[in-house]
This record gives C-alpha cells, sequence and structure tokens, in this order.
C-alpha cells in the first residue's frame, strides 16, 4: 500500500474479539513488506494520556473508505461510530434522522446519529467493494476525512474489549 506519513488509516486486528471493528489511526512508517508502524487516535497508553505505537500487519490497515451519496435505509451493512470505533453491522430500525444499529462484533444494538453511521465498505487487494452488491467501488483512494464522524452528538454505550479509548473530552 501506498502510505505517507501521518496519513489517517484504519486499523482492523484479526485478534479475537476484534473482527468488524475499525480503529482510527495514523501511518507512521513501513516495517518490511507486511508490517506497519501505526499511532492510534483513540488508543491511549496506561497513564491516559500517550497514544498507543505498534507495528500491524498488512492485512490489518486500510485506507479511510470512500464516502457515499447513497441513502441508509433499514437492511443496510454499515459501520456505525460507537465508543471510539467504526462498528461493522446492520440497521434495524429509523428514527427520525437517527439509525439503530445490530453490531455484528457483539450483537448489540446501538442507537445511533446520522452522521454517525456510514455504509460499510471492503477493502481487497488494493480496492473498495461494497460488500452488498459486490461490485468495485469507483473511488480507490479517498480524502483525508473519508468517513470520519461528526466530533459531537451522542455515541451509543456498547462495551468495548481490549486497550482503553481516550475520552472525546481528552
Amino acid at each position: 500500500m501506498d502510505f505517507k506519513y501521518d496519513d489517517p488509516i484504519e486499523i482492523c486486528k484479526k485478534e479475537e474479539g476484534f473482527s468488524g471493528i475499525y480503529y482510527k489511526a495514523k501511518y507512521l512508517a513501513a516495517m518490511g513488506s507486511n508490517k506497519y508502524l501505526v499511532r492510534y487516535d483513540t488508543w491511549l497508553t496506561e497513564d491516559g494520556y500517550s497514544p498507543i505505537v505498534e507495528a500491524v500487519d498488512a492485512d490489518e490497515i486500510r485506507p479511510l473508505p470512500p464516502k457515499s451519496a447513497h441513502n441508509i435505509v433499514v437492511s443496510d451493512k454499515v459501520d456505525a461510530y460507537v465508543n471510539l470505533a467504526w462498528r461493522v453491522g446492520t440497521v434495524i430500525r429509523k428514527v427520525d434522522s437517527n439509525y439503530h444499529v445490530k453490531l455484528d462484533c457483539d450483537g448489540k444494538e446501538a442507537h445511533c446519529a446520522f452522521y454517525n453511521v456510514r455504509l460499510h465498505h471492503e477493502w481487497r487487494d488494493g480496492s473498495w467493494f461494497d460488500p452488498e452488491s459486490g461490485s468495485q467501488s469507483s473511488q480507490a483512494s479517498t480524502s483525508a476525512q473519508g468517513g470520519q464522524p461528526a466530533t459531537e452528538g451522542s455515541i451509543a454505550d456498547t462495551g468495548d474489549q481490549g486497550r482503553q479509548p481516550k475520552n472525546e473530552g481528552d
């Protein structure tokens, strides 16, 4: 992959309990052909102040997904921004401009504002794919903002596994 220093990226760990959860991070450097050094935006060291920096495998990193003009409807496969990470799920209900999403990672239902929900895309072999249609996205790369959530609004509390993310106010 062709990343530059400080490019915004997403990490989906392959460890048990992290499937379908995408964490915001910044690209720092390549470490050979199959590992990358990254700095997480929301995962902090135990002191709660310093972002975690770690090496991740090439199959755990992806650029930001493309934005979509598609209106999200019930039964769409989406990413919901819950507990400081994008979590894959399915829209089960829409109320006004908000969505109820059943999360794949734990089966819980999250109530999300419209700006914390985006259509789900898969990154395979250097291209974006729409898993619903199986078609390749026309947008191979994404803007720096990509599908990042708005900075305000409520985020559903569904619990999180692994490291402690930083709080929005930190």
